[in-house]
Order: structure tokens, then sequence, then C-alpha cells
């Protein structure tokens, strides 16, 4: 299942993400961005607090803190520009950031969402 929505009650800036397998299941919320709930078959689910020292080597560098210091909402806006820069200054060739192309295909989705709305009926995405 996938759910966007811009005007759930109660939610203020809710984006969320399930993983589902057949033996475990993994959701993060960025309302709780410090957190990963990872849900297995055989033993009780568990919380993982977001630890630098935990994560690959990939990701670390967009853990700003030691474990237990949470990251902020900032820190996404901070996470980009820093790879816009580190590309820019040819520091990291290889550093990702979200591009125009990247933009202008959530906005297609976007657009194709409220149209589907409208016409209640599936809304092919066009980009």
């Amino acid at each position: 299942m996938f759910n966007v929505s811009q005007v759930s009650a109660g939610r203020k800036n809710y984006h969320c993400f399930e993983i589902d397998g057949s033996k475990c299941a993994i959701a993060w919320n960025q309302e709780e961005p410090n957190e990963l709930w990872v849900g297995h078959r055989e033993r009780a689910n568990e919380i993982m607090a977001r630890d630098p020292s935990l994560l690959e080597e990939a990701a670390r560098p967009y853990a700003h803190y030691p474990g237990g210091h949470p990251e902020g909402y900032p820190d996404g806006f901070k996470n980009l520009m820093l790879n816009v820069y580190r590309k820019v200054s040819g520091e990291d060739p290889k550093a990702d950031f979200p591009t125009f192309e990247d933009g202008h295909r959530a906005a297609a989705v976007v657009e194709a969402i409220l149209a589907s709305h409208k016409s209640r009926q599936w809304t092919k995405v066009v980009y």
C-alpha cells in the first residue's frame, strides 16, 4: 500500500515508510525520526534507536550527532546542501542529491494523485 496525502486529519508533517518482507518488516516515521521499528515473526518486535556506530558506512555521514542525541528536522536540508557543495567543489563527484528531473517526477506524481482524486479513477503518471 502506498498512501500520499496533504490533507490527512491530525497529521502535521507525517512521512513514513514501511517495507514488509516474509520474515520481517521495518517502518520509519518522520515524526519519530530517531527510531526504526523492526517487526519479526519468530521473536519480539524491536525499536532501533538511531546511532551512527550502527549505521552502514554510506549512511554514517548523514548522522551528525552521537547516539542518544536527536537529529533535527533542519538536518535534511543541511545534508542536501552539503552534498550539493561537495559535488560542485569536486570534493565528492558521486555526491547524491535530488535533481530537477527528480523534482519534476515528484510533481507529476502529485498532479496524478490530485487528478485521480478529482476523477475518482486510476490516473497515469506522466513525466
